[in-house]
């Protein structure tokens, strides 16, 4: 700093501050110094007898109390703040989710389970020799590039995993670059290799939540379809060979029959475009609505008008099944459902499974996710699914709720890790021992889920509100009425 000369010796001059311009960046993160508080400074400045200071070209404005407090209060938080996850990784792969520090993956030593005594299911040739365990995993984030999706799935000790291949709820993305697309084909070899030994078998790509193929408006059929190829056509670049989407609705502007047809037409024209990625129609829950795809004969009608029915398979979600009316909560509602999965579509179409709870009731047309067991569909429907020989060689894929954020990448405690393990060990629990054990196997995951992922408290909405006003509209009402009632009764009784 240079000091001010003064005009006698006897005499201060009075001071001449210099304001500095902050930079954008610099007022982003420093609190803002208003005019007064540089008069301030001033005064006080002349109040000491201090010789005043010229503040010199782009040096930063001095602090004040209130300043300086700010800053303190500031530095406290960014202190107390956890490390954020990494964007785009400098370091490949991400710090956190170094798979030096992943655990052991589940389901080892593998379960041996009993001989299929039912048609096989339609997997794709595992790439991998030797007894696997079922190709159980969840629905991975793609933060960072679609390679870290399967460093997450290693994370939990998944054996497969589900993906988007890009934003789920936009149009259109940005393409891949190539280091995305070799570090995603990397990730996929085995272990031995240097890779996270998910071969294209344990994965289940998911599509957007836009596309509608049955929508019979041709401007916005063809929308969807280029959302829907694009989607595909990213599947080819990555090497994953399963696309499961939701088929779509009529919109009520036509029959399902014609949406049927729609979505044929959809599945056939990308089969000609764009090579070996198999489509995998979703089963869906709202059997009341406009919804394609609640009832195996819907998607049996489409499998139908598919021509090359070798690169086309189905996905069951439980809890779209259970929502729709399928019941599987006991080994013989289990067994019954799918067996006329089997007649009506066949065995050979099964492609993966969704596994979550509903929060509601059987047939109640509502597709309402809840942690495995913790609902209404029950753990005993889980483990008949883990046991059954036809699950083998499928992705099982978790959709259930896991929590705000991102715990996977913070180092928190994470829901489907819980899940994976929980459906090994029930797995692996013989039928003798099964109903006597399943109650305390229960109690003590739900102990766990709420202290991991405390369920949230329904919210008062709109509507809400309104109900409850016009309760107590009727309510006052009544009273009213039984008022009047009784006034009645006492003036025939004078």
């Amino acid at each position: 700093m240079v000091a001010r000369k003064v005009k006698a010796e006897t005499e201060i001059a009075p001071p001449v501050v210099k304001k500095v311009r902050p930079s954008r960046s610099a007022t982003k993160s420093a609190p803002a110094i208003s005019k007064a508080d540089l008069e301030d400074d001033a005064q006080a400045d002349i109040a000491d007898e201090k010789p005043p200071i010229e503040a010199v070209d782009n040096a930063p404005p001095a602090k004040t109390a209130r300043g300086k407090a700010k800053a303190k209060e500031t530095e406290g938080a960014e202190a107390a703040r956890p490390p954020r996850p990494r964007g785009r990784a400098a370091q490949w792969p991400p710090v956190e989710l170094d798979p030096s520090k992943h655990p052991a993956r589940a389901g080892y030593p593998v379960h041996s389970l009993p001989p299929l005594n039912v048609a096989p299911n339609g997997a794709i040739p595992s790439t991998t020799p030797g007894p696997l365990p079922h190709f159980l995993g969840a629905h991975t984030s793609i933060a960072a590039g679609p390679a870290t999706a399967l460093y997450r799935a290693g994370k939990m000790g998944a054996n497969g995993l589900a993906l988007f291949v890009k934003s789920q709820r936009q149009w259109k993305s940005t393409p891949y670059e190539q280091e995305a697309i070799d570090r995603f084909k990397d990730a996929m070899k085995p272990v031995e290799q240097g890779g996270m030994g998910y071969g294209p078998e344990t994965i289940l790509v998911h599509g957007s939540y836009l596309i509608n193929l049955g929508n019979p408006d041709p401007a916005k059929w063809n929308m969807s379809y280029t959302c829907f190829k694009d989607d595909i056509e990213r599947c080819h670049q990555l090497g994953v060979k399963l696309y499961n989407w939701h088929p779509g609705s009529t919109v009520g502007a036509c029959e399902k029959e014609v949406s049927f047809g729609l979505i044929a037409k959809a599945i056939n024209r990308v089969h000609k475009e764009v090579p070996e990625v198999i489509t995998v129609i979703e089963n869906m829950a709202n059997a009341k609505s406009n919804l394609v795809g609640t009832a195996f004969t819907d998607l049996a009608a489409i499998i139908d008008q598919v021509e090359d029915k070798s690169r086309v398979r189905v996905c069951l979600d439980t809890c779209h099944l259970f929502a729709a009316g399928y019941d599987i909560r006991t080994p013989e509602a289990y067994r019954a459902t799918m067996k006329q999965f089997d007649e009506q579509v066949g065995n050979k179409y099964l492609g993966g499974i969704h596994l979550n709870d509903s929060k509601t009731e059987l047939g109640s047309c509502k597709d309402l996710h809840e942690n495995i067991g913790l609902g209404h569909i029950g753990l005993t429907a889980f483990r008949e699914l883990m046991r059954d020989p036809l699950m083998s060689g499928l992705p099982l894929v978790l959709e259930t709720p896991v929590g705000e954020g991102n715990p996977l990448d913070m180092g928190d405690p994470c829901v489907w890790t819980e899940e994976i393990q929980l459906l090994y060990q029930i797995q692996k629990i013989e039928d003798a021992e099964w109903e006597s054990t399943k109650g305390e196997i229960e109690a003590q995951w739900r102990v766990k889920r709420d202290k991991i992922n405390p369920p949230k408290e329904k919210k008062p909405t709109k509507k809400d509100g309104k109900v409850a006003a016009a309760k107590a509209k009727g309510k006052k009402a009544k009273r009213d009425e039984e008022s009047c009632d009784s006034h009645a009764e006492d003036s025939d009784s004078d």
